[in-house]
């Protein structure tokens, strides 16, 4: 049952609060609780801050998913783009040469019998609507071309071929990248209405429950940060046997890609933008990041460019076991694959969580990595 303070009695709400408060911060105060009546009402308190920070977790990961997907989906749609205008030049180019091919053979049909000759005059094979039809006068000019040597009837089956295919391949992308472009507009509405849901949450804990929630949240995040630290000390001290964790496979030491003094560069490059605020599609020093922008740009700082994209940054960096992670590597979370921070060392990170929020310093939550990778 959610708790809500009396506006009747201001003075029993000024005194929850700071009760609350000193709870749980583990200060002073605690002695105040004198009767049962307090204490129940404390433990209520207790009871709302933890759901609300609960329920603000659980909506901050589901944004900060929906998020990354969005970008995922238009970063897909724009190489889809590109795809199409490639496959747009390649056709014009194998159309130049089909014709360069046909108007070969037409020639070579015009020099070989004009004046007569085998067959009689070529004028009736090559007028529109005139003699056989179109693949029986291919095939007969074809003939012909092979007698003189100059053409083949297999560069022209070739051609014609390749560019069947590209016209299939190009119908292909097309039909997805408007399937694409349906699912983006749809996801942005879904996205945004997620977003509008953790921001009236955080609103309204923070007018409800104020202090008692920045501290259990604060009191939250010292507690992941000193499990993670003591979670990373027992996967990096695993090495000999493969490491355990997430990586309980025995694996080659000598396979693990190399660390380079890149990684540390990485690192600085990354815990300069801590504060900087989280902006969708956005990779700028100063101004904003999405997670796969900032580990981009940071490892772009070592002179490692890197896709602005989680899933392809995690397909074209050399996967690493998790443990023998290192300060610079890039660590994945969810699958598919939704997030992507920067690895600092000690069980932390620096990443871009999402919309409302700013580079911040994390503890890992080493049950939900499911990939390391190093760049360089």
């Amino acid at each position: 049952m959610m708790f809500k303070p009396s506006i009747k009695s201001p003075l029993r709400h000024l005194l929850i609060g700071f009760l609350v408060c000193t709870l749980l911060l583990g200060g002073a105060g605690s002695s105040l609780v004198a009767s049962p009546a307090g204490a129940g009402s404390v433990d209520d308190a207790k009871r709302k801050v933890g759901q609300i920070a609960d329920q603000l977790e659980a909506a901050e990961e589901e944004v900060d998913r929906l998020s990354e997907e969005l970008a995922i989906a238009v970063e897909n749609k724009r190489q889809l783009e590109v795809e199409i205008v490639s496959t747009e030049v390649e056709i014009a180019a194998k159309q130049t040469e089909l014709g360069g091919v046909q108007g070969q053979m037409s020639d070579l049909a015009i020099e070989a019998f004009v004046g007569g000759g085998r067959g009689g005059s070529i004028s009736g094979l090559l007028a529109p609507g005139g003699g056989p039809n179109e693949s029986v006068q291919r095939q007969y000019l074809t003939e012909i071309a092979l007698n003189v040597g100059l053409a083949s009837s297999d560069q022209l089956d070739a051609l014609i071929t390749d560019l069947d295919d590209l016209q299939g391949r190009l119908e292909r992308d097309r039909a997805e990248a408007e399937d694409l472009a349906a699912r983006i507009t749809q996801d942005e509405v879904t996205t945004q209405n997620e977003i509008d849901k953790l921001f009236a949450l955080s609103a309204k804990a923070e007018r409800e429950l104020g202090q008692a929630l920045s501290a259990e949240r604060a009191r939250r995040a010292a507690a992941a940060a000193a499990a993670a630290r003591e979670e990373a000390e027992r996967i990096t001290g695993g090495r000999g046997d493969g490491g355990g964790g997430s990586n309980p496979e025995p694996f080659d030491p000598d396979s693990v890609p190399p660390s380079s003094s890149r990684g540390a560069i990485a690192v600085a490059a990354a815990k300069s933008q801590v504060g900087v605020r989280y902006i969708k599609y956005m990779s700028r020093e100063g101004v904003g990041f999405d997670c796969s922008g900032l580990t981009a740009w940071a490892w772009e700082q070592a002179g490692v460019s890197i896709p602005h994209q989680s899933r392809q940054q995690f397909n074209t960096t050399a996967r690493v076991p998790i443990a023998y992670i290192e300060p610079g590597d890039l660590i994945y979370f969810y699958s598919p694959i939704t997030h992507v921070g920067i690895y600092i060392g000690g069980g932390m990170m620096v990443d871009a969580p999402g919309p409302g929020r700013f580079v911040r310093y994390a503890a890992v939550t080493f049950s939900k990595v499911v990939g390391v990778s190093r760049p360089g």
